[in-house]
């Protein structure tokens, strides 16, 4: 038996007793994990770390587990067949909101609006304020946004929060979800007038609604976070950076704290429980294909077109480094093969030929900003198709021309985005998108799932996204190239997501 309860300042639960000692050790071990990719960070490569976090704080007389791992904790017990108590969970879980009462407020708040919330939706915001500290995994095109939003108008009506704070990734998602929120009726709210918080708007004000950008909140003193009783961090799985971590650790008045994402993290390493550790239990899940099914989300379409284009002799050589892994680490290996593809004409002038065939509006995303490849791609297809609205964004891109740029891909047909990964992948909304070309090899799955995301938004005329994955295959002899297993990768995820996909194989 293992007993726990929660602290004074709602920040821990405390072990107070156990009945034997190896329960206790079961919790230190399986609330230890290794952050995703381990093998490839510097200490663990010089054998200082062996990249394990430990979740366990037991400097004190007694061992103490970070509340928002509460649930994390009884999972442990069922799986291991330990009885497991924590006295004081009442504190950080409101029982005596119940779905049926939260229902005929948002009836009542949303009667003869022209948005109106789904069942999930509302379900969803209820879980939220009810468990006070939570992770929601919701697909995109779920509307998280109308999700924060009734969060937001239930704790401002009903339980009088003065200071409302939402932590989003970049600028975009400032101006976003600020129309958005006007949209659903903000101006019925009291003390409600939005405080924009990034690196443009010189006047920081700490009010009744805050919406900034991590970079931008992390540089505010502790002053500005007093009286902040709900926090809200959209786009979670980056939680696990510094930045959102010492935000969220200066809300030191929250009494609600949530993140929503589309993409968690390996729920089997550190950085899930470290996005739990701040925020709080996993408490809702809305998958695509839940989405698909209901006709809430557009279907997607995956062509996986795999080029063999590079010579023989090349291969070969690549085959011969990858047999020789003792004296070339696999990501030199790797970087060669990026290289390769980012120089070569040949295959740049096919993948922009596919792009000029296909009709109706297309994302072109792709990864190698500093060598220019985006640019190239964008260059080319200007050239080849003069009389072609084309756009190029990435990171260096004036928000301003952003929003125009996004805004032209709104209205119009038959237009082109080409963009990089990290500036497209999320929190960007653009219905009318009806194609996707990944020009380069990704295997991370959160930028994966959050990229095709960006298709599954629905559209008048459009009835599926079809997503192009250009894959490079310089196998040899049998043996597969870093860029294929990426490839696997993706596979992988398009199974699991329910994905529809096609192999198509072609020598360039």
């Amino acid at each position: 038996m293992l007993k726990f309860v929660v602290s004074e300042d709602k920040k821990w639960l405390n072990l107070l007793d156990y009945d034997e000692d190896f329960e206790r050790r079961q919790i230190d071990i399986s609330l230890t994990k290794k952050i995703q990719n381990f093998y490839f960070h510097p200490l663990v490569k010089k054998k200082i770390w062996d990249g394990s976090i430990c979740f366990v704080d037991k400097k004190l007389p007694f061992w103490r587990v970070p509340v928002g791992l509460w649930s994390e904790v009884y999972h442990i017990g069922q799986k291991y067949k330990i009885d497991v108590t924590i006295d004081g969970l009442e504190t950080i879980i409101d029982s005596s909101l119940t779905l049926e009462k939260f229902t005929d407020w948002c009836n009542q708040f949303f009667e003869g609006k022209p948005k109106q919330p789904r069942d999930y939706q509302i379900e969803t915001a209820w879980k939220i304020i009810r468990f006070k500290l939570s992770v929601s995994e919701v697909a995109t095109s779920s509307g998280k946004t109308l999700i924060a939003f009734m969060v937001l108008a239930y704790l401002k009506q009903v339980e009088g929060v003065e200071k409302f704070l939402m932590v989003v990734p970049n600028t975009n998602l400032i101006l976003q979800a600020t129309e958005d929120f006007e949209e659903y009726g903000l101006e019925e709210l009291d003390n409600c007038e939005i405080q924009q918080i990034h690196g443009g708007n010189k006047k920081k004000i700490s009010g009744g609604l805050m919406i900034g950008t991590y970079q931008s909140l992390v540089k505010m003193g502790p002053e500005f976070f007093d009286g902040v009783q709900a926090v809200f961090v959209d786009e979670c799985h980056q939680a696990k950076s510094d930045s959102i971590k010492k935000v969220v650790s200066k809300c030191k008045d929250s009494i609600w704290r949530f993140g929503l994402s589309g993409t968690l993290a390996n729920k089997n390493s550190a950085e899930y429980l470290t996005i739990q550790q701040f925020l709080g239990p996993l408490i809702m899940e809305i998958s695509p294909k839940f989405l698909f099914d209901n006709k809430y989300a557009t279907p997607v379409s995956i062509k996986i077109v795999k080029m063999n284009w590079l010579k023989e002799d090349l291969k070969e050589k690549l085959g011969n480094l990858k047999d020789n892994k003792t004296e070339i680490e696999g990501n030199e290996i790797f970087n060669i093969e990026r290289k390769l593809v980012i120089n070569s004409e040949k295959r740049l002038n096919y993948i922009v030929d596919f792009i000029l065939r296909t009709s109706k509006n297309s994302l072109v995303l792709f990864q190698s900003v500093g060598e220019g490849y985006g640019k190239r791609i964008y260059d080319s297809l200007r050239e080849k198709s003069p009389e072609k609205e084309v756009y190029y964004i990435d990171g260096d891109t004036d928000p301003n021309n952003r929003e125009i740029f996004i805004k032209r891909m709104e209205e119009g047909t038959n237009r082109i985005l080409v963009a990089s990964f990290g500036t497209l992948s999320t929190g960007i909304s653009i219905n009318n998108i009806h194609n996707i070309f990944l020009t380069e090899s990704y295997k991370s799955e959160v930028l994966i799932k959050q990229t095709l995301g960006r298709g599954m938004r629905l559209h008048k005329d459009k009835d599926k996204v079809v997503v192009v994955d250009f894959v490079d295959d310089f196998s040899w002899n049998g043996k597969q190239n870093y860029l294929m297993k990426h490839s696997k990768e993706r596979i992988d995820i398009y199974k699991r997501e329910h994905f529809e996909y096609k192999t198509y194989e072609v020598t360039i």
